[in-house]
């Protein structure tokens, strides 16, 4: 009796091993979206004698503030490498300038030339961290709730870590083919900028 049991479970046993069930142990999760507030942003700005004029639009709500500001590439940067981003820009700004968004979403910075002769980089930036505290509610004081999007970048601004947007435009000396009357687009580095016309 005692071995007609044991075969019975044995029996019972290689069975059950036989007839195992695998349970899957987890799902593939779901890509979130990216979390936060997409900003867009989009302009060009007019190469004239004694002033830039930077305008554009966004999706920034009224009042929001833009920041313009010139970084020197020096007397050796050739007109090819600075329109194609390999020159070496200075790290301080040589002048800077403001303008406040309209209630559609429109900006217009004007910015002196401080040497029409000289070359520069012209960075356009949102930076949460000077905004009114209504901006700030929206997309943080650091920038906190921003999308990454294109021209998204973090920077240093008085000794903190920012997150903005960045659109840049190469300024060419006065003397180079666009570089007098001429309109050319706002884009992020590595996008080419290109003179798009020339004003009458």
């Amino acid at each position: 009796m005692r071995t007609r049991m044991i075969y019975i479970l044995s029996a019972c046993l290689i069975l059950l091993t036989g007839c195992r069930v695998e349970m899957a142990t987890e799902l593939p999760q779901k890509q979130a979206a990216p979390s936060g507030i997409r900003i867009e942003i989009t302009g060009t700005v007019l190469l004239q004698e004694k002033e830039l004029i930077v305008e554009g639009q966004s999706n920034l709500p009224e009042d929001s503030i833009l920041f313009a500001g010139l970084k020197d590439y020096g007397e050796f940067e050739s007109y090819a490498r600075v329109i194609n981003w390999q020159g070496e820009e200075s790290e301080e700004y040589v002048t800077e300038s403001t303008g406040v968004v309209d209630e559609k979403g429109n900006f217009q910075i004007k910015v002196n030339r401080v040497n029409p002769g000289s070359r520069y980089k012209l960075e356009v930036l949102f930076n949460p961290a000077i905004q009114k505290s209504k901006i700030q509610e929206i997309y943080g004081f650091w920038g906190e709730e921003i999308a990454p999007n294109i021209g998204y970048l973090d920077f240093e601004y008085n000794e903190n870590t920012v997150s903005g947007m960045i659109l840049v435009a190469p300024i060419v000396s006065i003397t180079d083919p666009y570089g007098n009357g001429a309109k050319w687009n706002l884009t992020n580095i590595p996008n080419k900028s290109r003179a798009l016309k020339e004003e009458s």
